[in-house]
């Protein structure tokens, strides 16, 4: 018999909101003002903080970031190279609503280097995208350890 029910694991708001905190953290190292989104692997918003003085589109971004790498599974900086000899796939995608290829975006998975199952997506935008992309892994890294 076919199994018609699926579970599925998420991030509780609690660590979604903890999330939200190291980022910024991290951010206050780079003398930066971001904003964070923590989506579930469906992209529902768990938490959301913009810092104070961050850019204005950097919440909007943060969660694009953030969709993207729930819906893909992948972070948002790989899509640069694969899309780079596509141009005709890139000019589609970023018609999209809610995609992007700035670094930033990052699944976030149960166990460490994009292994286990996938329990949600983080989005960090304001900072450099390099500052932006280390934030949202030091967030994720910070969870993996608390596991």
């Amino acid at each position: 018999m076919h199994n018609l029910i699926r579970q599925t694991k998420e991030i509780d708001y609690e660590c979604a909101v903890q999330m939200c905190l190291t980022a910024i953290s991290q951010a206050n190292v780079f003398s930066a003002a971001v904003g964070v989104v923590v989506l579930s692997p469906t992209g529902i918003e768990l938490a959301a903080v913009r810092m104070n003085n961050a850019p204005l589109h950097a919440f909007n971004i943060a969660r694009k970031k953030a969709f993207t790498a729930a819906s893909f599974k992948v972070p948002t900086y790989s899509w640069q190279e694969k899309l780079k000899q596509k141009p005709n796939t890139m000019n589609a995608l970023l018609r999209e609503e809610n995609f992007t290829y700035l670094g930033g975006g990052v699944p976030i998975y149960s166990e460490a280097e994009g292994k286990g199952e996938l329990l949600g997506a983080i989005g960090v935008s304001g900072a450099t995208e390099q500052q932006d992309i280390e934030c949202a892994e030091h967030a994720i890294n910070q969870l993996l350890n608390t596991l």
